[in-house]
């Protein structure tokens, strides 16, 4: 199973590398942009719960 980091990475060598249809490159850059936004969530949610936590004596 691939994680959003890969995805993520994997459709940037796609949009970069390959020859793309327009729909095929709108519907590639959408879920990107998708998966972007998600993985910022992720982060900003994780950066919550760090800061809630005490460093350690």
């Amino acid at each position: 199973m691939l994680t959003i980091y890969d995805e993520i990475q994997q459709l940037r060598v796609e949009l970069a590398a390959c020859i793309l249809t327009p729909a095929d490159r709108a519907a590639s850059e959408a879920e990107l942009a998708k998966l972007l936004a998600e993985q910022a969530s992720l982060d900003s949610a994780f950066d919550a719960i760090m800061a809630d936590e005490e460093p350690p004596e």
